[in-house]
């Protein structure tokens, strides 16, 4: 970590602290408690604060970032998606799954790379309420690549992770990450298993049959 940055880091329970940070700090990254690890939040909008992400965690640029929103309209707004594919969503969110899904043509190739988009809505209530108000963030896992997410504040800071803040929401459970499918293909396809059941992602789409979408009994 930077001295600059270090010196004022900011570790708050008050998820409001950390969104006055992210919306008056240019490239702001903060991490944030999820229901299952933290994560590594920046302004979607924000391209320098999304480049500084990809160097924390030393990861590949061309990989994208998962994007937490906090409502199916705030989804929408970040890609393209049909009425069975919201049906689906809508069984699951919020919850830890993550969707794979046509990009807005708006969004940085950082974000969305090959026009692809994955996007979560977290249960968590402090991931929502600092989506809620500052719009959708990255939710990438808070850690350097190659090492263990982190599950409280003391593991970020054991990384040496270069942050600007930390909304303390105490220990995260450490359960499995979200599931991620890919929603572009119909059926869906399971690109890493995770705490939703892949299966019963599969047995919810069997039943949402065109051509109303309606979930069959």
């Amino acid at each position: 970590m930077t001295a600059s940055r270090t010196s004022r880091m900011l570790i708050s329970k008050d998820p409001s602290a950390i969104t006055s940070l992210l919306k008056t700090t240019p490239a702001a990254v903060v991490a944030y408690p999820t229901e299952t690890f933290y994560g590594l939040g920046a302004l979607i909008s924000d391209e320098n604060a999304v480049n500084r992400i990809v160097e924390i965690k030393g990861r590949d640029a061309t990989k994208g970032m998962i994007i937490l929103a906090s409502s199916m309209d705030m989804v929408r707004s970040l890609c393209h998606l049909d009425e069975k594919r919201e049906m689906l969503l809508e069984t699951f969110w919020p919850g830890p799954l993550s969707a794979v899904l046509p990009a807005d043509e708006n969004l940085s190739p950082l974000l969305a790379p090959g026009n692809r988009i994955a996007v979560r809505i977290s249960p968590h209530p402090l991931a929502l309420k600092l989506v809620e108000e500052v719009g959708p963030v990255t939710s990438t896992s808070a850690n350097i690549s190659g090492k263990s997410p982190a599950q409280c504040v003391d593991d970020i800071l054991s990384q040496g992770l270069d942050l600007d803040g930390i909304l303390d929401g105490g220990t995260t459970s450490g359960a499995n990450p979200s599931t991620l499918i890919d929603l572009i293909c119909w059926p869906p396809a399971c690109l890493r298993e995770g705490a939703t059941p892949f299966q019963r992602i599969l047995d919810i789409s069997s039943r949402i049959t065109p051509p109303d979408f309606r979930l069959t009994d």
